[in-house]
Order: C-alpha cells, then structure tokens, then sequence
C-alpha cells in the first residue's frame, strides 16, 4: 500500500473513531443526567415520577432529562385532598407568576392599544389591588378571570374542570411532544388535581402519536356535528357546528359521503361555519376539506413569539421550522403594524398545504362553493375560513370573523400555589394578506345579515352564471 493510501485510510478510520466517541460521549452525558436526577429523587427505582417533581427543572434541565426518556413514565398520584385556603401572600405570588408570564408571551399588546385604548401591563398596581382585596380563594378565582377578561381574547381564561380532564386527557396520547407532555406532568401535579378534584390521567400508551397541540382545544358538541340539507333548488348545505375532535369523524363522514354521492344534483354548496368557535384544526386540515377540494390548495402565513421558557418548549417539537428573527430578512414581506414585532424573537413561515383525498371515488365537489360566517366564527374555525379564503377554496358570505385563527394553539401554565390552571396563545399569526389575524379578522366577500339573505345570494350568483 503506497503512502497515499495509508494516510487516506488512517483518516478514515479516524473519523470513524471520533465520530463513534462523540455519538458515545453524547449517550453517556444523557445518561449521567439521568442517574443525577435519579439520586436526587425525581425518578423513583421502578420507573415512576412524581408529577411535582417537574417543577424542580429548569426548562433546560427538563429537555435534557426528556431527552433520555425511552417512554412514558408512569405516574405517582396521590390521592386527592381538600385545598387549603390560600393566604393573601401566596394569592399576590400566584397573581405575579400569572402576570409574568403574560408578559413574557402574549403576542397581542400591541392590538390591545390599538382597538381598545387599553395598555394591560400598565394595570399592573390596579390589577395586584385587586387580588389583595379577595377576601377567600373563590373571590381570587373570579377576580383572576376578570383580569383576563381585559385581554380580550377568547383563547385567555381561568379553566374549569371539563378542560383541565379533556386536556389531561388529550395529552396523555402524546408523550413524544416534550412541550405537551412538560404540559401533561404539570396538570397531573396535586396542587392542580386537588384544586379541580381530579384523580390524575397515566399516559395512554396504546394511543397514535402524532397528535398537535394546535388540536388541543376542545368542541362542546354532544349531538350530531355535521348535517347535510337541500338549503333551496341546486344549493346544498353543509351545517359544521364545530371543529370536532376524531371521535367524531366516523360519524360525520358519512354525512360526508351522502352529500358526495348525491353531488351531481347540485350547482352549489353552501358550507354553514356559522356560529362554530372551534376546536381541532385537524378537522378541516386533515378531514373535511381533503374530502371536497377537488385539488391541491396553499396558503403562506406568517408566525412571531418572544423568547421565553415557554417557548423554548414548544420549538423543542421537531416538526416546527422556527428561526431567530434576527437571521432572516423579512422586509420584502408586507405586514401591518410591523412596529410590534420590535418585541419578538423568533419567526417561523408556514406554509399550509391541502391535499385532496381521493380514497374514495367520490371525493371532491366540482362545483362552486360557498362559506357562510358570522361574529362567532373563532380559533380552528377562524383559521377554517381564513384558508378558505386566501387559496379561493370558496366565495365567502356573511359577517366578518371573530379572528386567533392564526396560531400554534394555546399554552396551558399552572398558578403554584392555588393550582389554577389559565390559558393564553402565544402566536403573533399574520395572514397571507399581511394582517394580523387576531385584529383584523377574515372579512366576507359578500356581506350577509343573515342566512337567508346569503341563500339568496347565492341564487343570484348561480343565476348570473348560467
């Protein structure tokens, strides 16, 4: 072997080497991590975890300890007791820990200047008056909701114990997201499960794992979710009272395939989102549509977040192309108040594709489609009829939305010492036509006071076409 050839294969070898001692070196760091946290009592011998044990962590610390985990653990849960009344103290701490954390990522300051004169941070002393006030933990309660109510963003509030279980629930199926599952060990900590009387909820193992927390965010619909009628001669309507959750898709599909194989008596469809504030957007992105869109449809919108713990847990998913604001050149893009965004860190592009699902033999409705909304159409359904919109899916008619449809969903935080459990998104989403979502919700086409007044649009739409 000439010289050459022996240098050339020693250096291979040693990058073998050192790229095998680095990949080991990594492992064994984890490891350490591990066996730190173990000593110090936070995963017991047999593998189980004390939901309190999280707030231990750091955000740092927890992502390099989720990092080593090989599966869900399974969860200490002690038997739920009466809470203790809170002191005045420990209501002004839970009130702070709130208020920094609004003001850490709440991405809608700006909007609330602007359409409302309001300048919530300011509030601070009037806010924290009113706390020291509260003479019992239920005065604190609803005080708590009415300073969130100066928010004004239905995505803000105090839960109830319908959310806190279907959350706790939802979130067990996914262990693989480290921003839902930190969110799942903390509403399992007891302060929260005795604060709300809740046993606790084990990970669901058995569960597919590909769920989002932009799905997070729950229907109230017992009965029948989609309905299909005849809405005049040639006009089919389809009626979505929410964005509903998977467990309702065997039902609704085969209102679906009724409407999709009685397709060719009607020169158009009416889609009725009136009223609809939510739910999962998985219902449109990944259901509905698919199954009347006859191609391909796309939309660019436009995502901002401020740096915080917060954060860092939701960019830790994979899936999220997130890049510091300060790297990228975003001055060719045309978005209003562009002044806000002196306050975020981080942007992230999102392009939103629909694919048709030709599963079936009847998918797709080729002919003209028509959106009805009002006020009320919000969150899931907003970002329903804001995509709708911008790919020209459909003709809208109505009133103009109520907006936050734009949005990775919704932060779930805990109070520590009452256990309240509030909610806020921490999305700055603009559409594709450079608005922010939230203050300038998606505008009809054709405004409509009512639904027969857009019915009989629709008519005359059909009539100046033929």
């Amino acid at each position: 072997m000439n010289k050459k050839l022996r240098v050339g294969f020693l250096l291979i070898i040693l990058l073998f080497l050192t790229s095998c001692v680095e990949r080991r070196f990594e492992s064994m760091k984890m490891k350490k991590a591990m066996r730190e946290y173990d000593k110090e009592g936070l995963v017991l011998s047999d593998g189980s975890f004390y939901p309190d044990k999280i707030t231990d962590f750091s955000v740092d610390d927890y992502l390099k300890w989720y990092k080593g985990l090989s599966h869900p653990l399974k969860l200490q849960l002690p038997k739920v007791q009466r809470p203790k009344e809170l002191t005045k103290e420990q209501r002004v701490e839970d009130f702070n820990y709130f208020f920094d954390q609004i003001k850490n990522n709440y991405p809608f300051f700006g909007v609330l200047k602007r359409k409302h004169k309001m300048d919530f941070l300011n509030n601070y002393d009037k806010y924290k008056g009113m706390v020291e006030a509260c003479k019992n933990d239920e005065e604190f309660r609803k005080t708590m909701e009415e300073v969130m109510l100066d928010l004004k963003n239905n995505h803000t509030r105090i839960a109830d114990r319908d959310y806190v279980l279907k959350t706790m629930k939802y979130f067990s199926k996914n262990w693989k997201s480290p921003s839902i599952y930190y969110e799942f060990l903390n509403l399992n900590r007891q302060v929260v499960r005795n604060r709300y009387g809740i046993d606790g909820v084990q990970s669901d193992t058995e569960a597919k794992l590909d769920l989002d927390r932009r799905s997070a965010i729950f229907d109230n619909i017992s009965d029948n979710n989609l309905e299909f009628e005849e809405a005049a001669d040639g006009i089919a309507l389809l009626k979505v009272k929410s964005m509903a959750s998977s467990d309702k898709y065997s039902q609704d599909l085969k209102v679906l395939k009724e409407f999709l194989q009685n397709k060719h008596l009607y020169k158009a469809l009416a889609i009725d989102i009136r009223g609809n504030t939510g739910g999962n957007m998985e219902y449109w992105q990944n259901f509905l549509l698919p199954k009347l869109i006859t191609g391909p449809k796309t939309v660019t919108n436009n995502l901002f977040f401020k740096e915080s713990d917060e954060s860092k847990l939701i960019f830790a998913d994979n899936s999220l192309n997130v890049e510091r604001l300060s790297n990228v050149d975003i001055s060719a893009i045309k978005l209003d108040h562009a002044d806000d965004l002196k306050r975020f860190d981080f942007y992230m592009k999102e392009v939103l594709t629909i694919n048709p699902d030709t599963s079936d033999k009847d998918y797709g409705y080729p002919g003209s489609m028509y959106l009805l909304v009002d006020g009320e159409v919000f969150s899931a359904a907003e970002g329903f009829a804001n995509f709708v919109k911008y790919s020209n899916t459909a003709t809208l008619i109505g009133q103009n939305t109520g907006g936050d449809g734009i949005t990775l969903g919704v932060i779930n935080s805990v109070m520590p010492n009452s256990g309240l459990v509030f909610t806020y998104t921490n999305t700055l989403g603009y559409d594709p036509a450079g608005k922010i979502n939230e203050e300038n919700p998606t505008a009809p086409d054709i405004l409509s006071k009512s639904y027969r007044d857009s019915i009989t649009t629709i008519q005359q739409l059909m009539g100046a076409k033929n």
